[in-house]
């Protein structure tokens, strides 16, 4: 049924196929790198190619003038705290030939697509002596120097511990005949590029850890050299990107362990996904996948938090989205000096966050090691294999993602199956974070083209998935879950856009989204209903004469000839949408025997009246009583209740619960 349903969606686009073979070695006194690469890239576009754009991501930390440094407002990205001096980042290419030994690096100039900040360095072009022409390739020489910065932003050192991440010189993604897009590093911005395969040599002190992209294929020791005395070879296929991490064994503890379908896959989730999706339990079959868990000898105790959370997220998002396809998932938690590693994702590479203080109560009962590592291995479906481009649409990424994260931990606890976590309502926690800022602002817009660094991270994490949250409800779980399902397997490996998210959703539900779409994603426009008035005026209580077909006659003789034997009531409720965004909803109108109605309005119009007669009198009525628009943060005047029932109080409940859930979790969305 699925694969009938993605023969009708947007055929994938051919992507790059990349190659780097790349040899590094690490000069753990300076922290520095010295690296060599040999890439073959392929002309993947539509039209002939004369230049090579390259990112130089490290140089986003040379100084505190570049455009992400002026981005973090000189300070560190969820710290907030300062800098060290001389404790900067830099890379500098110091060859780069064609295959034929033609020279590149003379050719090569600094540019400044987004900003023109003459003290950004993290974009370089290189001119081609001549053009490559649509499905030719290239092989390319390039060595480098590196020197690693003090952690300020997922990459970094902090005393013996590396995270290297956007450490070599990357090809940017040539989109025919749009050109190269290859945007400077912004501090609200994350990554784009194409897939390919790589295979690294990395060369690390003897007695050192080190874990990485892909899977380790050879490991070696080199005598007589301590600087170099251990030598592992790592290779990873269909990815975008190549991180790792060193640090002595002293410090870094590695843990194996395993995902296995039949031990891990729970099965009232593995019912439920069959159901939904319309799919049999052989066509939701997962591969088992090798786990590595690297923490800090002192968070020892934690390991088994973070394998279980890895062994469920690989379940949840397998069934809903497809199989993880890597052989090997590796999970490191940075030590507390590396804070600002933690939470990150590049494929089949993450980093989570731990805490000493997770291993005793209160604290123990947080959920920061599930939910931290579920997200970041969300990644690897929204980022890795869907690999849309970050720079410009980071909603389709972290935006769906979040979404993705807070259903599977809202399954988790419902389940029982993290026994530490004692706080839920991760949809809560969403609302109110993204309902903290009041001025309005759009999704769909450039990465670094948000007033504030927090509207960047609501819009993109908090907003979208609250979007998608409504969307749900109002389509119904089943045609929410195939449309994310068939969005997923068209796309996987390539590059999807907000379009064709859109035009896939609407394909597969069956009706045009596109008023959905333009109103959450690509506008500012708000949703807060309002119960405007309700008012009851008794029927004997009439005034007046009344036509009785003969003659006028007075009202009040009207009601004593039998007209109203019982206590009639005329009931006026006025709903209102005092918010801008237009849409269909719901209303409960409870009666003071029990009995309730279910009203829908359309929305369209800013206020609607109805008035009904009922022998009975109205205790209370609420907008959107199944709390299907979760974008609607503000629902205090969502409510109206007869003064004095016990109703009348409730609506106050809802921000202690929500507030007291936040603040256990803490206010920053992770990467």
């Amino acid at each position: 049924m699925l694969a009938a349903l993605a023969a009708v969606a947007v055929a994938p686009p051919v992507t790059a196929e990349e190659f780097y073979e790349m040899l590094v070695t690490l000069d753990v006194e300076n922290h520095r790198l010295e690296g060599k690469q040999w890439i073959r890239w392929t002309n993947s576009g539509d039209v002939p190619t004369t230049e090579l754009w390259w990112h130089l991501y490290l140089n986003a930390f040379s100084n505190s003038s570049t455009t992400f440094m002026r981005g973090l407002d000189g300070g560190t990205l969820r710290s907030f705290g300062s800098v060290e001096r001389m404790a900067w980042g830099w890379t500098r290419v110091t060859s780069m030939t064609l295959e034929d030994g033609t020279d590149l690096l003379a050719t090569m100039a600094f540019v400044r697509p987004d900003d023109g900040n003459p003290d950004d360095f993290t974009v370089a072009r290189v001119t081609l002596p001549d053009a490559v022409p649509p499905g030719a390739s290239l092989k390319i020489e390039t060595s480098f120097e590196a020197q690693l910065p003090k952690i300020i932003a997922r990459t970094g050192y902090a005393g013996d511990f590396h995270l290297v991440g956007q450490w070599f010189p990357k090809l940017g993604v040539f989109e025919g005949s749009d050109g190269w897009n290859c945007h400077q590093f912004h501090a609200n911005s994350e990554f784009y590029a194409d897939f390919g395969g790589y295979r690294v040599t990395i060369n690390v002190p003897a007695q050192w850890v080190v874990a990485a992209t892909g899977m380790e294929i050879t490991r070696m020791e080199v005598p007589n050299d301590p600087s170099r005395g251990l030598q592992v070879v790592y290779s990873a296929e269909r990815v975008h990107d190549f991180a790792w991490t060193a640090a002595p064994e002293s410090l870094m503890a590695v843990v194996d362990d395993d995902f296995q379908p039949g031990r891990d896959i729970p099965l009232s989730w593995l019912e439920k996904a069959s159901q939904t999706l319309g799919l049999s339990a052989a066509e939701l079959e997962l591969p088992p996948t090798r786990l590595r868990v690297v923490v800090p000898q002192s968070q020892l105790e934690l390991a088994p938090r973070f394998i279980n959370a890895a062994r469920l997220a690989i379940a949840w998002y397998g069934l809903w989205y497809g199989p993880y396809p890597y052989p090997q998932l590796t999970v490191v938690s940075p030590p507390p000096t590396a804070g600002e590693a933690g939470g990150m994702e590049y494929p089949t590479f993450i980093t989570s966050s731990g805490s000493r203080l997770l291993t005793v109560p209160p604290f123990q009962w947080m959920s920061r090691p599930e939910v931290v590592t579920i997200h970041e291995f969300g990644h690897q479906y929204f980022q890795g294999m869907l690999a849309s481009n970050e720079f410009e649409q980071a909603w389709l990424d972290e935006g769906l993602n979040s979404y993705a994260e807070t259903a599977c931990m809202e399954a988790v606890v419902a389940d029982g199956l993290a026994p530490d976590v004692r706080a839920g309502t991760f949809w809560a926690k969403k609302r109110i974070w993204f309902g903290m800022l009041r001025f309005p602002f759009t999704i769909d817009r450039p990465a670094w083209d948000f007033r504030s660094r927090y509207q960047y991270f609501a819009a993109s994490y908090s907003k979208t998935a609250l979007a998608l949250k409504t969307l749900e409800g109002l389509v119904g779980e089943q045609r929410f879950a195939r449309a994310m399902r068939v969005y997923f397997e068209t796309f996987r490996f390539s590059h999807p856009t907000g379009d064709d998210f859109f035009a896939v959703f609407s394909e597969v539900v069956g009706e045009d989204l596109y008023w959905f779409f333009d109103q959450a994603i690509r506008s500012d426009a708000s949703v807060d209903w309002s119960v405007l008035r309700v008012k009851h005026r008794r029927v004997d209580d009439a005034e007046g004469v009344s036509w009785d077909g003969d003659a006028w006659v007075s009202a009040e003789a009207s009601v004593e000839d039998g007209e109203n034997d019982g206590q009639r009531w005329v009931i006026t409720v006025e709903l209102g949408r005092t918010g801008n965004f237009i849409g269909p909803v719901d209303a409960e109108l409870y009666f003071e025997d029990g009995s309730r109605e279910r009203r829908s309005w359309d929305g369209v119009d800013r206020w609607v009246r109805w008035t009904i007669e009922e022998d009975r009198r109205l205790t209370r009525v609420v907008m959107d009583p199944d709390g299907v628009w979760a974008l609607e943060t503000r629902r205090q005047d969502n409510y109206w209740a007869a003064e004095g029932s016990s109703e009348a109080a409730c609506g106050a409940l809802w921000w202690v619960s929500e507030a007291l859930q936040l603040a256990a979790l803490g206010l920053m969305p992770w990467s």
